[in-house]
């Protein structure tokens, strides 16, 4: 018998089957991922938004035959739902009228359930916040989940030579909040001396979540 875990495609086709044990291995497989992408930028809701994506995977099962991977399909999913949530907060606050939703939410600290182990990372966290909602979607699957550049384009629905010039401009707005916010010089001048990094290092960090 083979020791091989199950696909993804497989546990998504058990789970639409009923079988709930291979809808826990999927969820287990890739929950606290989905959960640190909607919680830099919507914490309070980024429990019920990640268990809809689960549940969206099953309703929209048909389309993974088109997708390269589970990954992107997956956080595709959660790419839309972050922006209708975001575009539903927009128009209840009536805070932009052109439909412009970058800045939708508050950008500052969120109740961030991202356990940060040095005073750097904790910088960095708050720089990310500081940037607009595709942005923190770019650092977070290209750094935290380790999409190449063809699934982020897969995700976001962009060539993969539009992807790496929205990295390169997305690398230099977060060199530049980093640069503006009040920080020890020492944890300013690390993390700008080698910022790639500690992005990367970022992937490593817990995430707290109340399952």
């Amino acid at each position: 018998m083979s020791d091989a875990l199950p696909s993804d495609a497989a546990l998504l086709e058990a789970w639409e089957r009923g079988d709930q044990h291979a809808a826990a291995q999927l969820v287990d497989r890739y929950y606290r991922g989905v959960l640190r992408f909607f919680d830099l930028r919507v914490g309070a809701q980024a429990e019920d938004l990640t268990q809809r994506t689960f549940l969206a995977c099953v309703e929209a099962r048909a389309r993974l035959r088109q997708a390269d991977s589970f990954r992107p399909f997956l956080f595709g999913i959660a790419r839309r739902l972050l922006l209708n949530h975001i575009r539903s907060r927009t128009v209840e606050d009536n805070v932009f009228e052109t439909g412009d939703i970058s800045g939708a939410l508050d950008p500052g600290p969120t109740a961030s359930r991202i356990v940060a182990t040095y005073e750097q990372q904790t910088l960095l966290l708050r720089a990310i916040q500081c940037l607009d909602v595709e942005a923190q979607m770019l650092l977070v699957l290209y750094y935290w989940e380790g999409l190449r550049t063809a699934e982020i384009g897969e995700v976001l629905g962009a060539p993969v030579s539009t992807i790496t010039t929205r990295l390169a401009r997305t690398r230099k707005a977060l060199h530049d909040a980093i640069a503006g916010l009040p920080a020890v010089a020492a944890h300013r001048e690390s993390l700008l001396g080698d910022l790639d990094a500690w992005l990367s290092s970022m992937r490593a960090l817990d995430v707290a979540s109340g399952r």
